[in-house]
């Protein structure tokens, strides 16, 4: 039966690496028991592919009769471990390939000639010579039909000899370790250098003897005994730095390193190279038939890349003491600035933590651990423990937001004092809906001067604010200078609520205003209390009123003979009053007084006192996040 092989090429090989035909020629000539490889790369120019060509020569057993009639006939292997496909790869680049193979024969040694391509159909031609140097097998790749070259890796001698020393890096140690031996050498011919790209005229070589020791670690995990077989780990760590060594991370499939790339996107430290190889005889024939995708379900796949990866991070930090150490400080550091993920930072890395990806992984925890909370339709007590340190991580959260909000208070300069810590503590112009409660918490920073009113939201619109403010100001006041001096929070919607509600006024001055000015305060507090309960006629039933301005030595005599010092990182007087409602045209309603608590604070106390309560809140969830990590 013949078989159309461009067919058989596109379907088996739809996009391999150029890289293979070097493999797939290493394959068969350690297959023919070669001890040495040749590979001679002649081109004009990396932007001329068309005048490659590649000669490989080796010293194996040749093609005998048996070796071509496997090669002559597609899946026809020795064993399973072959696929009988490989070299499908030569005609997915070059049209044709030119094999001179010399073989002994009963006594005799046969010199095989024959031409590979797509018409190919086994025929060749042997001649008897009369003596020969040694066996082994030449090609020549010719006319070079894959458009470009997608790399100068590809044909640059060093890389190509790092690809094919890793790549069969398992085959090459067991002929190491039975004293066998196996030597390499590529050399690249070009018209047309470029030294940018390491594309020069150049020849690398590499042997047994460059292959280090590598250490063996049989791997003992409970998952493991799912697949049945024992997995072990061969590894080497190089604390020489050799740039052109490159870190291996592979899984052992037929003799050959697959790899998992489990150290890109690692933080290593450039000193050390690292090698590390899984192998178990579970992972035999676990690869497709073009040798490019794993043949392990995504689950099983999953399993070994997690203990490779722990089992890995382990060595690593045990044989390098400067990367523990290191990892330890940045675990400590994240922790310290970001308490609500405590526990949640990744444990074990390869390497040198990585801040950012750290960060990510504790909070793709923290949110999937919240998502398990609130869709559990029961709570058990293990569920239960999980919500109160949840709740806990999502409080320490708010309250790092709100150390923030503070730092941006205390940065505030001279030049529009008024208007930042009014946006600061209630966005101008803002009207916030109880719809969006969570959001608010956000935006109704109120908190700054007590944290009861964390669940009030302003509810005015920027035409109710005006009306507002022109109603309990003075006549020969400006409604427009006031309104960065004057902060209103409402408990609820007052213009649609059917009940009473709270109210929290904050006014603020400049500073310098002197005595006389400072006190004016007082007054207006009071008169603009009377004016807003006129203008809210049965419907306030409290209301706080805030000043804060600048306390100099002579206001502080006199808020002392009348007001109540309260304890506080700055200055603050409290006085608790009380006022009859009146109407609009100033005439006292009813006999029920409404309690009208004021307090005076200086500028500095607004954050001062605010980072106080809220750095014991933190380390009250801190303390709770540190104990039911360390339990947990």
């Amino acid at each position: 039966m013949k078989i159309n092989l461009r067919k058989a090429v596109n379907r088996f090989f739809s996009n391999p690496s150029f890289e293979m035909i070097y493999s797939e020629a290493m394959a068969n000539a350690l297959d023919a028991n070669a001890t040495f490889m040749n590979i001679d790369i002649s081109i004009k120019s990396f932007d001329q592919p068309e005048t490659l060509t590649v000669k490989i020569q080796d010293n194996g057993d040749g093609f005998s009769e048996e070796n071509f009639l496997r090669f002559s006939s597609l899946m026809n292997t020795k064993d399973s471990s072959h696929k009988g496909l490989g070299r499908l790869i030569f005609l997915k680049y070059f049209s044709t390939v030119k094999f001179e193979s010399v073989f002994k024969k009963d006594e005799q040694f046969i010199k095989r000639s024959f031409l590979f391509n797509e018409r190919f159909d086994g025929e060749k031609k042997d001649d008897v010579i009369e003596t020969a140097d040694s066996t082994g097998a030449n090609l020549l790749f010719e006319s070079f039909n894959n458009i470009q070259l997608k790399a100068y890796e590809d044909i640059i001698p060093r890389a190509i000899i790092t690809y094919l020393r890793n790549y069969f890096l398992p085959r090459l140690y067991a002929i190491k370790q039975a004293g066998g031996s196996f030597d390499l050498r590529v050399s690249l011919n070009t018209e047309k250098e470029n030294s940018s790209k390491k594309f020069v005229n150049s020849v690398s070589s590499f042997s047994l003897d460059e292959l280090p020791e590598l250490q063996e670690k049989v791997l003992e995990n409970q998952e493991l005994d799912l697949f049945k077989s024992e997995f072990k780990l061969l590894y080497y760590i190089d604390s020489s730095y050799n740039e052109e060594m490159k870190n291996v991370t592979a899984i052992c499939i037929d003799d050959r390193a697959i790899e998992l790339n489990l150290l890109d996107n690692q933080k290593l430290p450039e000193s050390h190279k690292f090698i590390f190889l899984l192998i178990s005889e579970y992972l035999n024939e676990k690869i497709d038939d073009a040798r490019q995708n794993i043949n392990l379900s995504s689950n099983e796949l999953d399993i070994l890349k997690r203990i490779f990866f722990d089992q890995i991070s382990d060595i690593i930090s045990d044989s390098v003491p400067a990367i523990k150490e290191r990892n330890v400080e940045t675990r400590n550091r994240l922790a310290a600035k970001y308490p609500h993920l405590e526990g949640l930072f990744p444990q074990n890395s390869v390497g040198l933590l990585d801040e950012s990806k750290s960060i990510e992984i504790a909070q793709n925890k923290f949110f999937k651990e919240q998502k398990e909370i609130l869709s559990a339709e029961t709570i058990s007590d293990e569920l239960y423990d999980k919500s109160l340190i949840q709740a806990s991580r999502v409080l320490a959260e708010y309250i790092l937001y709100r150390n923030k909000i503070i730092q941006k208070l205390k940065d505030i300069d001279a030049e529009d004092r008024e208007k930042k810590i009014h946006n600061l503590i209630v966005p101008m112009q803002r009207t916030l809906y109880s719809e969006s409660r969570f959001d608010n918490r956000f935006v109704n920073n109120a908190w700054l001067l007590d944290d009861k009113f964390m669940s009030f939201r302003t509810v005015l619109s920027d035409e109710n604010i005006e009306k507002l403010i022109k109603e309990i100001t003075d006549d020969n006041e400006s409604p427009s200078d006031l309104r960065p001096d004057i902060a209103f929070v409402f408990s609820d919607d007052i213009n649609t609520c059917n009940h009473p509600v709270d109210v929290v006024v904050v006014e603020l001055k400049k500073k310098d205003l002197g005595y006389l000015d400072n006190r004016i305060v007082i007054e207006q507090m009071k008169q603009r209390a009377r004016r807003l309960l006129a203008y809210y006629p049965s419907k306030i039933q409290r209301m706080w009123f805030f000043g804060i301005i600048e306390i100099d030595p002579e206001m502080r005599l006199s808020l002392e003979e009348e007001w109540t010092p309260l304890y506080s990182k700055g200055e603050v007087f409290y006085k608790e009053d009380a006022l009859f409602p009146m109407n609009k045209n100033k005439e006292r309603i009813g006999d029920s007084k409404i309690p009208v608590p004021m307090t005076i604070l200086s500028f500095d106390a607004l954050w001062a006192d605010a980072e106080c309560r809220n750095n014991n809140f933190l380390d009250i969830l801190k303390k709770s996040i540190e104990k039911y990590t360390q339990q947990n």
